[in-house]
């Protein structure tokens, strides 16, 4: 039996649309019935009817009482769970959900004795790299670098799963950029959409790596049924401007494109106003140093790995645009 965690996250939404085809049993671990929800919209919105197929539990990575229910009888294991935010103020929440969460994890897939566990990490653990080098799987966290909190809790994380592999557990790990998917709309990925949708005038002037949900979803899968073991892949589709692909996504939504340059003197001064308000109304950061520096940076990564190991062919991001866009419209008109 294969087991997810983080079955209701937009990565491990989609996993789940992608190996419910299969015959190999699934179990999904999920934490709220509204957030299961989500997942059985996706499913229909994907005309998949095989929802009912997966055994649903509920757990928590930091309740291991649950966690251990989840393990009976799995042989296989797809870590998605996670918290995700920038924010400094949520640093302790951080560690203590992505490191110690995912060491309970690591710690059954130990003692079950697991065959196989991959793990979604993500390219911010190579933050502290110098922009201006390429970034590939051979580079190395740099501690010494003002890392985000964000990072460094997915460091941590890494570290947990290698510890793993020390200990008879074969691992993989994928380190995705942003991730764009459709279908949940607290994600990362709905937040930029609804953004372009409301009317943005500004975008940043920097760039980053991006990848299709489905693409991050089908390379873990043929990772995993794959020979290989204790390799790291990242997962770039694309390394493109934030202002093209803000144009593309108004484009097929209909509407003005972003048409002002965020400077970097205004990024500097938007995350310090933030950080006032956060400190007088007691609010959670929307932007933080660490995240105002990745808008203005150019960043390049290397997928060429993947690309060379298992002769991968990532989609289009124009393609992935236009799906999500069209997914969209038809959500409105039902």
């Amino acid at each position: 039996m294969i087991l997810i965690s983080g079955g209701t996250g937009l990565i491990g939404g989609h996993l789940l649309l992608l190996l419910s085809k299969a015959k190999e049993p699934i179990r999904a671990i999920y934490r709220s019935q509204s957030k299961l929800e989500n997942v059985k919209t996706l499913f229909k919105n994907q005309n998949n009817d095989n929802f009912d197929k997966i055994q649903w539990i509920k757990a928590n990575l930091l309740d291991l009482p649950s966690l251990e229910r989840a393990f009976e009888g799995v042989t296989k294991v797809y870590h998605c769970a996670g918290l995700i935010s920038f924010d400094p103020n949520s640093y302790k929440q951080l560690r203590k959900v992505n490191i110690d969460g995912t060491a309970n994890l690591v710690n059954l897939c130990i003692a079950n004795k697991i065959e196989k566990l991959a793990f979604i990490s993500s390219i911010a653990v190579f933050g502290g790299q110098t922009l201006e080098k390429e970034i590939n799987e051979t580079s190395y966290w740099n501690p010494e670098a003002e890392n985000n909190v964000y990072a460094i809790a997915k460091y941590g994380a890494e570290m947990e799963v290698w510890r793993a592999t020390q200990e008879g557990v074969p691992v993989v790990i994928v380190n995705p950029g942003v991730v764009l998917g459709e279908g949940f709309k607290d994600s990362a990925s709905s937040t930029i959409f609804k953004h372009i949708e409301k009317g943005l005038s500004y975008y940043p002037p920097g760039s980053t790596g991006f990848v299709d949900v489905k693409d991050v979803c089908r390379a873990i899968h043929l990772l995993m049924e794959s020979t290989i073991y204790n390799q790291r892949y990242i997962l770039v589709g694309a390394l493109l401007k934030y202002k093209t692909v803000l144009s593309q996504i108004a484009a097929k939504l209909g509407r003005k494109a972003p048409g002002k340059e965020l400077k970097k003197w205004q990024l500097k001064l938007l995350w310090r106003l933030d950080a006032l308000v956060t400190f007088v109304c007691r609010k959670e950061r929307l932007l933080s140093r660490h995240s105002a520096q990745s808008l203005w940076s150019t960043s390049q990564y290397s997928s060429n790995k993947i690309i060379k190991d298992l002769k991968f062919e990532f989609t289009d991001i124009s393609t992935t645009i236009e799906r999500i866009c069209n997914t969209l419209k038809i959500e409105k008109e039902n």
